[in-house]
């Protein structure tokens, strides 16, 4: 019997510690009253002791060994503000909008990338960590990063997916603003549909995380925070093309109705339609692409504890892919030559609303939706594709505190898909609901250790499923934290979705059995130091990861190079993560990034250890960062060194010296120059510096209506170097 879900169970237990701290809350000035102050940051002077402001403007923070009671509370745009503390006890701080700069001054400025001093660990990229690369969608913001990696799934569509602790991005949890809107259909481009330049910054989760959001995380989790209406630019323009001709245009409006109600425009717009084909196999190296989409955001807060933030989308993509000389005006694929289309029309309506109680204590009740529908039709060869998706997320949540050490969030969610998915003669269509409800408490005894423990039970196609979670943090130093993580999770499988490369591929697709939803625990553990060298600042993060599947569902290639067979796989799948990395500012204006994880992803089958395809067992990544004094100076540089990865076996029919078992090392250099200048940026760059290629990734593609044909084998880049060119204008005044 498994005791490990029971295990976690037991966690909930809370032990009574006591220590010196110090609670208040952070509002910001408007006309018409206060109003809560997120993410604003509150240090104790001369110190790396602080906190960050939560969603109703509250903090914790530890003033033990703090002998200058001197409190700095600011945030970007307002101006910042230094409290004397003569007690511990509540205090409650306004900032003051920052409406003009006659006389020179200096506001703080969010570090590229920061650890969050919550008890799960998050790894927050902020916009400034994003503008070190191009950055045109959410696929290509993680270049510096090197918890995530961003890998293609096949050699035609140009689809990708994200990995986290080297597992499929079905097992990342993807969020936007709290709401599950890439899954399902979505997933297999999803990544495309949001544009860099309206992220403000990705929240990433490693391991189950929080019960709030859903049973779904199993590796990971990625938020993305969009632009907030009442903190965005006026206008703010980006322009980019490369040598490709690849272009792109990104236009946001802010928009002042009054202090209470702001809103956001967002167009974005994406077009490639260069035909080519360096390796000569007949087939485009990268697809035909126009993508278009279209945000409306807006944002309420009425000074008194109300805030209600809702969101529009619409996306258009059209997407084709295959031989050069297909004639992609067609609607229909023909045996002369091999094509592919899909065109996808998406529409996501979220949002939340959310009330703080008054009371002596915090006390608020929110409620967050997200609904989905998502049109996808086309054509892969001669087999046509027809998907549609209806989703719809409820999730109602109670926040209480509970004395002086315990925050309690509980609430009911409700999850509704509708998923008609057929290609070929594969009929993959399902309907669940799936009600839930959750529990979550935050203790606090005292100022070094913190403790959250949740429980989730939802009922999903007539079964109940619990799912137990807890994260611990306990901070050895001011500089010295520890995190401890363990969890479940469960999640229902999209087998086209989630494995896109059996679409372009003659491959038969079997399935032996009914599949099963996938359940996995995973524990994890972090250390995170801060520390000083040479009057230079700099951290040093250390990441243990164990996945282990009660059950999984294999796509396994490797059996029959002409068939793929899915199967439920019990207690036979895990992942090993280690990471190590650190940050140093080895100059004032030079930050160096270095960083390195081993994966150790496999089955085991008949006894033998299997390590998964096209996961490379050793990664590292090194990245230089300047910016000059007077800041008008930006530059950037890469470099991602990725270690063999295991082949699946290909069919006889070609040469054994042809394809062989492991990928070779290689390694890839990104680059770009910026110029900022007072109301614009332009910027220079290259991907691929060296144009490092995986020459041959299509088997068969001199006969693509042939039995053998698979554009499946990927283990490298396939468009080699890149270089672009952009800009950035932005008016930050509200004119209104």
């Amino acid at each position: 019997m498994n005791y490990t879900k029971y295990i976690l169970i037991l966690i909930l237990l809370p032990v009574s510690v006591f220590a010196q701290e110090l609670k208040g809350r952070v509002l910001e000035h408007q006309a018409s009253g206060h109003s809560p102050l997120t993410g604003a940051s509150v240090v104790w002077i001369n110190s790396n002791k602080g906190a960050v402001t939560d969603a109703g403007g509250y903090f914790n923070i530890s003033s033990e060994g703090i002998s200058e009671k001197k409190l700095v509370v600011s945030f970007v745009g307002f101006k910042s503000d230094t409290l004397v503390i003569t007690s511990e006890g509540y205090v409650e701080v306004t900032l003051h909008p920052v409406h003009t700069l006659k006389t020179a001054e200096v506001v703080f400025e969010r570090s590229g990338t920061m650890i969050s001093i919550n008890p799960i660990k998050t790894e927050m990229i902020t916009s400034k960590e994003l503008k070190k690369a191009a950055c045109c969608n959410l696929g290509e913001s993680f270049e510096t990063n090197a918890t995530v990696d961003v890998t293609y799934k096949d050699a035609i569509t140009g689809s990708k997916e994200i990995q986290v602790l080297g597992l499929s991005g079905a097992y990342t949890q993807i969020l936007t603003e709290n709401s599950p809107m890439i899954t399902g259909l979505g997933l297999t481009y999803g990544l495309n549909g949001i544009p860099g330049t309206q992220i403000d910054a990705i929240n990433i989760v490693k391991g189950p995380g929080s019960v709030i959001f859903g049973p779904e995380s199993i590796s990971g989790m990625v938020n993305v925070d969009l632009k907030d209406p009442d903190k965005s630019e006026w206008l703010f323009v980006n322009g980019f093309v490369d040598e490709n001709l690849r272009k792109e245009i990104n236009v946001d409006k802010g928009i002042r109705v009054n202090d209470r109600l702001h809103g956001l425009v967002s167009f974005h717009a994406d077009h490639f339609d260069g035909k080519i084909d360096r390796n000569n196999d007949s087939f485009l190296d990268m697809p035909l692409l126009t993508n278009v989409s279209l945000l409306n955001k807006w944002k309420y807060v009425n000074g008194k504890g109300l805030m209600s933030q809702n969101s529009v989308k619409y996306l258009y993509e059209e997407r084709m892919g295959g031989q050069v000389g297909f004639d992609f005006s067609k609607d229909r694929s023909d045996p002369s030559a091999w094509g592919q289309k899909l065109r996808t029309d998406r529409v996501e309506l979220y949002g939340r609303t959310g009330y703080v109680i008054p009371s002596a204590t915090y006390n608020s009740i929110g409620l967050q939706y997200a609904f989905v529908n998502h049109e996808q039709h086309g054509f892969y060869g001669m087999r046509d594709y027809d998907g549609s998706q209806q989703l719809l997320s409820l999730r109602l949540i109670y926040n209480r505190e509970l004395g002086r050490m315990n925050s309690i969030n509980v609430g009911l969610s409700l999850k509704s898909d509708q998923v008609k998915e057929i290609f070929d003669t594969l009929n993959r269509s399902r309907t669940e609901n799936m009600p839930g409800i959750f529990i979550e408490n935050t203790f606090k005894p005292g100022a070094r250790l913190v403790l959250i423990t949740g429980l989730r039970a939802d009922l999903l196609n007539g079964a109940s499923y619990i799912t137990p979670r807890a994260n611990i943090k306990y901070s050895l130093t001011d500089r010295t934290d520890i995190r401890l993580s363990g969890g479940y999770g469960f999640k229902t499988v999209n087998i086209l979705a989630e494995n896109p490369a059996i679409l372009v591929s003659s491959r038969e697709i079997i399935i032996q059995e009914q599949l099963d939803p996938e359940i996995a625990y995973n524990i994890g553990a972090n250390l995170t130091h801060e520390f000083t060298i040479a009057y230079r600042k700099g951290s040093l993060g250390v990441d243990v990861y164990r996945t282990v599947f009660e059950n999984k569902i294999m796509p396994d290639f490797d059996r029959d190079p002409l068939r793929v067979y899915f199967y439920n796989t019990r207690n036979n799948a895990y992942s090993n993560n280690v990471q190590i990395e650190g940050t140093y500012k080895i100059l004032k204006t030079v930050e160096l990034k270095l960083a390195y994880k081993y994966l150790d992803v496999y089955s085991v089958q008949n006894g033998e250890k299997i390590a998964d395809a096209y996961i490379a067992k050793h990664r590292a990544l090194a990245n230089l960062y300047y910016e000059s004094f007077n800041r008008k100076w930006k530059a950037n540089l890469t470099t991602q060194w990725v270690g063999q990865k295991r082949l699946p076996e290909v069919h006889s029919h070609f040469p054994g010296d042809r394809f062989k078992k492991q990928s070779p090392v290689y390694t890839v250099v990104n680059a770009q120059v910026t110029r900022v200048y007072k109301k614009m940026e332009v910027y220079l760059g290259a991907e691929n510096l060296f144009d490092f290629r995986q020459t041959e990734h299509i088997l068969g593609s001199d006969d693509p209506y042939g039995p053998y044909f698979d554009a499946s084998y990927i283990w490298g880049p396939m468009d080699g170097r890149k270089v672009y060119a952009g800009f950035r204008y932005k008016i930050t005044k509200n004119k209104i």
